[in-house]
């Protein structure tokens, strides 16, 4: 997990330093996954290509529920879809997301007599790559500062539904 979290740094750093006429955002959000039933908080990224395209590297923490940390790394495209009047810019979200688990269950010992004496400790960990896809706006607040909600849905072998929003702010 430390090199994932090192090598999303990197990329991010590499946003940044390759500023030449693109517009680079950073920020946070806030997000609900649908079968991981609890909230998460974000860190995101932002770099326009062009008018069109963009990247969206973010890393969410998922509060811990049931015994069980989640966490994602997420490596996003944006294309802009189209300008809503008044609102904002329409795109659609595709990209790589791997979603790590962690279940740390201290359930003591079970005495089952003439039958023995079992554990019941669970210390698993694990990860899934899948395909993120989805919709978003974006808002402009103001020059500096952006509103994005999201919604997307991650296709792997335990997919799952985030709606959210985040907060970016232009550097």
């Amino acid at each position: 997990m430390k090199t994932l979290l090192r090598t999303f740094l990197i990329v991010s750093l590499f946003f940044v330093v390759t500023k030449s006429q693109a517009q680079i955002s950073v920020g946070g959000g806030l997000w609900y996954g649908s079968d991981i039933n609890t909230i998460g908080i974000s860190a995101n990224g932002h770099y326009s290509f062009d008018e069109k395209w963009s990247a969206a590297p973010s890393f969410t923490y998922f509060l811990e529920k049931d015994y069980v940390k989640w966490s994602a790394l997420d490596f996003d495209a944006n294309y802009n879809i189209t300008e809503l009047e008044d609102i904002g810019s329409l795109y659609g979200i595709g990209g790589l997301n791997i979603t790590f688990w962690n279940v740390d269950y201290d359930g003591g010992t079970i005495d089952l007599g003439e039958f023995g004496s079992y554990d019941m400790d669970v210390d698993a960990s694990g990860s899934d790559v899948g395909i993120n896809l989805g919709l978003g706006l974006n808002i402009a607040a103001s020059d500096k500062l952006g509103i994005a909600p999201e919604i997307k849905y991650t296709v792997s072998d335990g997919g799952y539904l985030r709606i959210g929003a985040k907060i970016l702010f232009g550097l």
